[in-house]
């Protein structure tokens, strides 16, 4: 590694990570248990419970983003914060930062080094398109990040059992303006842990779909540590965490990019 990537690798990691410490152990009360005859309703409230009391969250590990015909493996470190704050940097191989984005709540931040491009704009819906081409929202992404998965409130729900898998599909709609949304929430027999999660745009257009690979306990919580996210267009992202730090003490500092001098 040579020694300007070396220091920038790690100046990227002290400013999302800072000095990670022990943190207090939370115990989380449990999942309500469904009857014999699941109902919608208590899945819904055992979906809105899952790491609830997770308020900020770090992560550091590897990305591999599929576009059409095209691989780029790579690293990546991602850091956020329930109150719609987001920030995710994309690696080279010596550990510079080769693109990142960054949301803190009211500005969109886009820095594109490779290309020397920066944008900047105040808005409070954002999402990750121009970083991995998938059209993620902040919220949707900081509750896949975080084990969740995206719920809206006064949606219509449906509860169906497939057999053939021994697990259940969650639906919910809803209108969100002119748009229809579904939301198809895949679920094991223990009707609480999710493996795909999948929105579609007015009945069949699929927006994004989300696959849980595999989860690791950290002290009260359950995350993701290895996740699936593609679209109907041939567009994949596949992200691998090494470690993550859960309720961890990040600066609002964090979540705002500066333009390159």
């Amino acid at each position: 590694m040579k020694p300007i990537h070396a220091v920038a690798c790690c100046a990227l990691i002290v400013l999302l990570w800072g000095c990670a410490g022990l943190q207090e152990t939370k115990v989380e009360p449990p999942l309500s248990t469904p009857s014999t005859e699941a109902d919608a309703e208590t899945v819904m409230q055992n979906l809105e419970r899952v790491n609830r009391d997770l308020i900020s969250f770090k992560g550091i590990g590897k990305i591999k983003i599929w576009q059409h015909d095209s691989l780029q493996s790579t690293r990546i470190v991602w850091a956020g914060h329930r109150l719609h704050k987001l920030r995710i940097e994309i690696l080279g191989i010596a550990g510079q930062p080769l693109s990142a984005f960054a949301f803190d709540g009211s500005h969109f931040y886009l820095a594109l080094h490779a290309e020397n491009r920066f944008f900047q704009k105040q808005t409070r819906r954002a999402n990750l398109k121009r970083l991995i081409t998938i059209p993620l929202t902040v919220p949707d992404t900081l509750a896949i990040l975080t084990g969740r998965v995206p719920l809206w409130e006064n949606a219509s729900t449906s509860l169906v059992k497939q057999p053939q898998r021994e697990s259940y599909l969650f639906t919910l709609q809803k209108k969100h303006g002119f748009r229809n949304q579904i939301a198809k929430i895949y679920l094991h027999n223990d009707l609480r842990t999710v493996y795909q999660y999948e929105l579609y745009e007015n009945h069949n257009e699929l927006s994004y779909r989300v696959q849980f690979l595999e989860r690791k306990q950290y002290g009260a919580y359950q995350l993701p540590a290895l996740l699936q996210i593609s679209d109907d267009q041939q567009n994949r992202i596949q992200i691998a965490a090494d470690r993550i730090w859960p309720d961890a003490d990040i600066s609002s500092e964090t979540f705002v990019l500066k333009p390159p001098k």
